[in-house]
């Protein structure tokens, strides 16, 4: 049985890159509008280093 969590695409494309980034430490952003308070979206924040 799978489970599934209900979110706004922003955040659930955080939690992908979030797990993708635990799961292989060869994982990495880069391009425009990846900041440290997420970019105008909010899709990156907490993940730049």
């Amino acid at each position: 049985m799978s489970s599934y969590q209900d979110m706004a695409i922003a955040k659930a494309l955080n939690a992908g890159i979030a797990k993708a980034m635990r799961k292989d430490p060869k994982v990495l952003m880069f391009g425009e509008d990846i900041a440290e308070l997420g970019g105008v979206f909010r899709v990156t924040e907490g993940l730049a280093c």
